[in-house]
Protein backbone atom coordinates (compact mmCIF):
# COMPACT_ATOMS: atom_id res chain seq x y z
CA UNK A 1 0.00 0.00 0.00
CA UNK A 2 0.97 3.31 -0.84
CA UNK A 3 1.87 6.63 1.81
CA UNK A 4 -0.01 9.60 0.47
CA UNK A 5 0.33 13.23 0.89
CA UNK A 6 -3.02 14.92 1.10
CA UNK A 7 -3.45 18.84 0.95
CA UNK A 8 -6.84 20.00 1.80
CA UNK A 9 -7.84 17.18 3.89
CA UNK A 10 -10.42 18.77 6.16
CA UNK A 11 -12.44 20.02 2.98
CA UNK A 12 -15.63 18.89 1.76
CA UNK A 13 -13.82 16.56 -0.55
CA UNK A 14 -10.57 15.83 1.35
CA UNK A 15 -12.36 14.25 4.18
CA UNK A 16 -13.89 11.51 2.21
CA UNK A 17 -11.00 10.65 0.09
CA UNK A 18 -8.74 10.35 3.33
CA UNK A 19 -11.77 7.89 5.26
CA UNK A 20 -11.55 6.06 1.58
CA UNK A 21 -8.00 5.32 1.57
CA UNK A 22 -7.45 4.93 4.78
CA UNK A 23 -10.41 2.45 4.28
CA UNK A 24 -8.23 0.73 1.41
CA UNK A 25 -4.99 0.09 3.44
CA UNK A 26 -3.30 3.38 2.44
CA UNK A 27 -1.28 5.44 4.84
CA UNK A 28 -2.26 9.07 4.81
CA UNK A 29 0.11 12.09 5.92
CA UNK A 30 -2.39 15.31 5.72
CA UNK A 31 -1.37 18.90 6.34
CA UNK A 32 -4.06 20.46 8.38
CA UNK A 33 -4.69 24.23 9.54
CA UNK A 34 -7.05 23.14 12.13
CA UNK A 35 -6.39 19.59 13.68
CA UNK A 36 -10.35 19.34 15.19
CA UNK A 37 -11.63 19.97 11.76
CA UNK A 38 -10.58 16.26 11.03
CA UNK A 39 -13.00 13.86 12.36
CA UNK A 40 -11.02 10.73 11.54
CA UNK A 41 -8.69 9.21 14.06
CA UNK A 42 -6.43 6.22 12.18
CA UNK A 43 -3.29 4.73 13.05
CA UNK A 44 -2.22 5.25 9.65
CA UNK A 45 -3.05 8.91 9.13
CA UNK A 46 -0.51 11.66 10.26
CA UNK A 47 -1.66 14.91 10.86
CA UNK A 48 1.21 17.75 10.11
CA UNK A 49 -0.37 21.02 11.51
CA UNK A 50 0.80 23.55 9.79
CA UNK A 51 -0.15 26.41 5.94
CA UNK A 52 0.00 24.97 2.74
CA UNK A 53 1.95 28.17 1.59
CA UNK A 54 4.66 27.08 4.50
CA UNK A 55 7.52 25.59 2.75
CA UNK A 56 8.92 23.44 6.13
CA UNK A 57 5.18 22.01 6.50
CA UNK A 58 4.63 21.40 2.64
CA UNK A 59 7.78 19.02 2.62
CA UNK A 60 7.33 17.39 5.50
CA UNK A 61 4.09 16.51 4.34
CA UNK A 62 5.77 14.99 1.27
CA UNK A 63 8.66 13.50 2.53
CA UNK A 64 8.59 9.85 2.34
CA UNK A 65 5.25 9.53 -0.11
CA UNK A 66 4.31 8.52 -3.04
CA UNK A 67 2.80 10.66 -4.33
CA UNK A 68 0.38 13.61 -3.81
CA UNK A 69 -3.36 14.64 -3.68
CA UNK A 70 -4.37 17.98 -3.36
CA UNK A 71 -8.18 18.73 -2.95
CA UNK A 72 -7.17 22.60 -2.23
CA UNK A 73 -9.50 25.52 -3.15
CA UNK A 74 -11.16 28.96 -2.26
CA UNK A 75 -13.06 29.88 0.79
CA UNK A 76 -13.89 33.26 1.95
CA UNK A 77 -10.38 33.89 3.69
CA UNK A 78 -8.33 32.50 1.17
CA UNK A 79 -5.96 34.39 -0.76
CA UNK A 80 -7.08 35.11 -4.87
CA UNK A 81 -4.29 33.39 -6.00
CA UNK A 82 -3.90 30.71 -3.29
CA UNK A 83 -4.79 27.50 -4.88
CA UNK A 84 -1.85 28.47 -7.44
CA UNK A 85 0.73 29.77 -4.91
CA UNK A 86 0.16 26.49 -3.09
CA UNK A 87 -0.03 24.16 -6.05
CA UNK A 88 3.59 25.76 -7.33
CA UNK A 89 5.09 25.01 -3.61
CA UNK A 90 4.17 22.02 -3.41
CA UNK A 91 5.38 21.34 -7.24
CA UNK A 92 8.49 22.56 -6.37
CA UNK A 93 9.15 20.75 -3.50
CA UNK A 94 7.74 17.48 -4.97
CA UNK A 95 10.12 17.49 -7.81
CA UNK A 96 13.64 18.09 -4.85
CA UNK A 97 12.08 15.17 -3.26
CA UNK A 98 11.76 13.09 -6.37
CA UNK A 99 7.83 12.07 -6.07
CA UNK A 100 6.35 11.88 -9.37
CA UNK A 101 2.75 11.70 -8.71
CA UNK A 102 0.10 14.57 -8.33
CA UNK A 103 -3.44 14.20 -8.78
CA UNK A 104 -4.88 18.21 -7.88
CA UNK A 105 -8.94 18.87 -7.86
CA UNK A 106 -10.60 22.03 -9.86
CA UNK A 107 -13.72 22.25 -11.50
CA UNK A 108 -15.05 22.28 -15.10
CA UNK A 109 -14.60 25.84 -15.29
CA UNK A 110 -11.05 25.19 -16.10
CA UNK A 111 -11.20 24.01 -19.44
CA UNK A 112 -9.11 21.38 -21.45
CA UNK A 113 -8.77 23.52 -25.04
CA UNK A 114 -7.80 20.25 -26.87
CA UNK A 115 -10.39 17.39 -25.88
CA UNK A 116 -13.28 19.54 -24.61
CA UNK A 117 -16.71 20.23 -26.39
CA UNK A 118 -18.93 22.88 -23.93
CA UNK A 119 -22.29 23.23 -25.36
CA UNK A 120 -23.98 26.51 -24.65
CA UNK A 121 -24.62 25.91 -21.12
CA UNK A 122 -21.37 25.15 -20.36
CA UNK A 123 -19.76 28.43 -21.65
CA UNK A 124 -23.07 30.38 -19.50
CA UNK A 125 -21.79 28.46 -16.47
CA UNK A 126 -18.05 30.31 -16.85
CA UNK A 127 -19.56 33.13 -18.01
CA UNK A 128 -21.80 33.76 -14.89
CA UNK A 129 -18.81 33.02 -12.97
CA UNK A 130 -16.77 35.28 -14.70
CA UNK A 131 -18.97 38.08 -14.64
CA UNK A 132 -22.12 37.85 -12.51
CA UNK A 133 -21.65 35.23 -9.51
CA UNK A 134 -19.57 37.59 -7.57
CA UNK A 135 -15.77 38.08 -6.33
CA UNK A 136 -15.61 34.81 -4.91
CA UNK A 137 -16.88 32.35 -7.79
CA UNK A 138 -14.52 34.72 -10.47
CA UNK A 139 -11.25 34.32 -7.82
CA UNK A 140 -11.81 30.50 -7.70
CA UNK A 141 -12.44 29.92 -11.57
CA UNK A 142 -9.46 32.07 -12.14
CA UNK A 143 -6.75 30.42 -9.42
CA UNK A 144 -8.60 27.46 -10.93
CA UNK A 145 -7.37 28.13 -14.69
CA UNK A 146 -4.16 29.61 -13.18
CA UNK A 147 -3.29 26.19 -10.89
CA UNK A 148 -4.16 24.05 -13.59
CA UNK A 149 -0.97 25.66 -16.27
CA UNK A 150 1.32 25.04 -12.90
CA UNK A 151 0.55 21.66 -12.99
CA UNK A 152 0.69 21.35 -16.67
CA UNK A 153 3.40 22.66 -16.84
CA UNK A 154 5.24 20.80 -13.78
CA UNK A 155 7.07 17.92 -15.22
CA UNK A 156 5.58 15.13 -13.20
CA UNK A 157 3.06 12.15 -13.66
CA UNK A 158 -0.08 14.93 -13.19
CA UNK A 159 -3.57 14.15 -13.24
CA UNK A 160 -6.10 17.32 -12.75
CA UNK A 161 -9.76 15.87 -11.58
CA UNK A 162 -12.75 18.19 -12.56
CA UNK A 163 -16.00 18.14 -11.64
CA UNK A 164 -19.15 19.91 -12.05
CA UNK A 165 -21.41 20.59 -9.39
CA UNK A 166 -20.21 18.87 -6.09
CA UNK A 167 -22.76 17.28 -3.74
CA UNK A 168 -22.79 16.14 -0.16
CA UNK A 169 -25.11 13.09 -1.16
CA UNK A 170 -24.54 9.72 -0.51
CA UNK A 171 -22.15 8.20 -3.20
CA UNK A 172 -24.00 7.02 -6.50
CA UNK A 173 -21.43 4.02 -6.17
CA UNK A 174 -20.92 4.65 -10.28
CA UNK A 175 -19.50 8.10 -12.39
CA UNK A 176 -19.23 9.00 -16.42
CA UNK A 177 -15.45 10.29 -16.99
CA UNK A 178 -14.73 12.17 -19.92
CA UNK A 179 -14.33 15.74 -20.98
CA UNK A 180 -16.97 18.79 -20.80
CA UNK A 181 -19.81 18.60 -23.46
CA UNK A 182 -18.88 14.87 -23.86
CA UNK A 183 -20.44 13.01 -20.26
CA UNK A 184 -23.29 14.05 -19.30
CA UNK A 185 -24.51 15.02 -15.76
CA UNK A 186 -24.43 18.56 -13.76
CA UNK A 187 -23.86 16.99 -10.34
CA UNK A 188 -21.69 14.64 -8.28
CA UNK A 189 -21.55 13.38 -4.95
CA UNK A 190 -18.00 14.14 -3.42
CA UNK A 191 -18.06 10.63 -1.69
CA UNK A 192 -17.82 9.37 -6.12
CA UNK A 193 -15.41 12.14 -6.40
CA UNK A 194 -12.96 10.85 -4.16
CA UNK A 195 -13.48 7.47 -5.09
CA UNK A 196 -12.00 8.84 -8.62
CA UNK A 197 -9.30 10.39 -7.06
CA UNK A 198 -8.26 6.92 -5.26
CA UNK A 199 -8.60 4.91 -8.08
CA UNK A 200 -6.95 7.33 -10.49
CA UNK A 201 -3.88 7.15 -7.74
CA UNK A 202 -3.84 3.60 -7.53
CA UNK A 203 -4.16 2.74 -11.58
CA UNK A 204 -3.17 5.85 -12.97
CA UNK A 205 -5.19 5.65 -15.78
CA UNK A 206 -5.21 9.55 -16.68
CA UNK A 207 -2.03 10.68 -16.31
CA UNK A 208 -1.08 13.98 -18.51
CA UNK A 209 -5.14 14.41 -18.71
CA UNK A 210 -8.32 16.65 -17.59
CA UNK A 211 -10.82 13.77 -16.60
CA UNK A 212 -14.61 15.30 -16.08
CA UNK A 213 -16.40 12.84 -13.62
CA UNK A 214 -20.16 13.68 -13.44
CA UNK A 215 -22.48 11.21 -12.10
CA UNK A 216 -24.53 10.69 -15.05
Amino acid sequence: MSTIAVFGATGRTGIPFVKQALAKGHSVKALVRTPSKMPINHKNLQLIVGDALDASKVAQTIQGTNGVVSCLGQDKASQPDFQTKATRLIVDTMKKAGIKRLISVTGGGVRDSVNDKPGFMDNLIVFIMKSVAGKGAKNALLDGISHAEVVRNSGLDWTIARGPMLTEDSAKGSYQVGNVGTVKGIKLTREDLAAFLLKEFEQKQHVGKMPFVTNG
